[in-house]
């Protein structure tokens, strides 16, 4: 049974809408998939990773993370750092990371 004119711009109609849906979809989730994990670039970044100690004076903390240093203030009250321990930094307050004891 040939295929009429009326059918055929049917089929390639159909074909094409098909294929647009199923690749905005597969694309869609290719393009969100690196942004469901957590930040790569900006302050947000530097949450969760760990830091080293530098100096500890008086109240003053300093650390070194990302080859940067950062000012630092424990994250729980009455924490105590020595210089070469390493953090993890919990947070940040302005350009002050928020650290807590590694465990």
């Amino acid at each position: 049974m040939p295929v009429t004119e009326t059918q055929l711009i049917l089929i390639i109609l159909l074909d094409t809408i098909t294929s647009f849906f199923v690749g905005a979809i597969i694309g869609g989730n290719l393009v969100r998939f690196p942004f469901r994990t957590h930040s790569f670039v900006g302050l947000e970044s530097i949450i969760g990773r760990r830091c080293r100690v530098k100096r500890v004076s008086g109240n003053r903390i300093e650390v070194v993370a990302n080859s940067q240093i950062w000012a630092a203030a424990p994250a729980h009250e009455g924490e105590q750092f020595v210089p070469g321990e390493v953090a993890l930094i919990k947070g940040i307050d302005g350009l002050r990371l928020q650290i807590e004891k590694l465990r």
